[in-house]
């Protein structure tokens, strides 16, 4: 997992936005609603044609739902872990990304505050802007790649949050540097 110092305070730790567990379940009801929609559908149509002794259609068709319901579920499994899972935690001295990617596979990685040397936010659409959420890209300084966190609730108070982190580092870095010219 994740290394914490003992002389680092855990200052925040952020989710993804609550409408990216919301849509993923809209999707499951969708999927949930095609077996039903489909034995509706077959209803009308005589299973003798397909079958070729009596009462095998309902072993078929329980054996095809349940399996289906398998899925779904698993599917289901798969969305709240990655929502759950999916965390951003900023200490006092560090930003850790945790990524989950599938159920056996997760990312993670870290960086100082002091490396960033730009915080962007980037909100696309009506319900982004509404509901108060987006993608937050931190460019640090080095060879690294870009930081880019999406989805994240509360875009704006979280760059404001690592801007606060950013000044007071800043600021202690420069009382060192000062009490080291002085000595």
């Amino acid at each position: 997992m994740i290394e914490i110092n003992e002389s680092e305070q855990i200052a925040r730790i952020v989710r993804k936005h609550w409408f990216v567990l919301l849509s993923d379940i809209f999707v499951l009801i969708a999927f949930v609603a095609i077996p039903v929609i489909a034995i509706f559908l077959f209803h009308f149509i005589p299973m003798e044609k397909f079958f070729s002794f009596a009462g095998s259609e309902v072993y078929v068709g329980s054996f095809f739902l349940f399996a289906w319901l398998l899925i779904v579920w698993m599917m289901g499994w798969n969305m709240w872990t990655d929502y759950y899972l999916d965390v951003l935690i900023i200490t006092d001295k560090r930003i850790f990304d945790i990524d989950q990617k599938g159920l056996f596979r997760r990312t993670s990685s870290s960086f100082r505050i002091d490396k960033i040397q730009n915080v962007t936010v980037d909100q696309k659409g009506i319900i982004q802007t509404l509901l108060d959420f987006g993608t937050i890209r931190l460019e640090t300084a080095g060879e690294r790649e870009d930081f880019i966190a999406s989805y994240i609730a509360s875009p704006y108070e979280i760059k404001k949050f690592i801007n606060n982190f950013q000044d007071r580092e800043m600021e202690r870095a420069k009382l060192v540097h000062l009490d080291n010219e002085s000595d």
